[in-house]
């Protein structure tokens, strides 16, 4: 019987799940957003920036932007 690697699990079910999205901020803004994600009861800056892009596209595809079916899917609208 093979030992479990969960590590290696972990790897391979994020790379086949998610999509990697990196962003920089002016030194000394990271402590200060994450100040932020905190006081207003996030878990993660993760779980911020997708609430955020979420609320923001949801209120796009709201004014007719032209989003198409399977972006409104994606946002839990169609």
């Amino acid at each position: 019987m093979g030992d479990f690697n969960k590590q290696k699990y972990d790897n391979e079910y994020a790379k086949q799940n998610y999509d990697r999205c990196i962003f920089n901020v002016q030194k000394g803004k990271k402590s200060i957003i994450e100040k932020h994600w905190k006081m207003k009861g996030y878990k993660s800056l993760n779980a911020y920036i997708n609430d955020l892009i979420d609320k923001d596209m949801k209120q796009r595809v709201g004014e007719g932007s032209g989003q198409n079916a399977d972006d409104e899917k994606i946002l839990g609208g169609g």
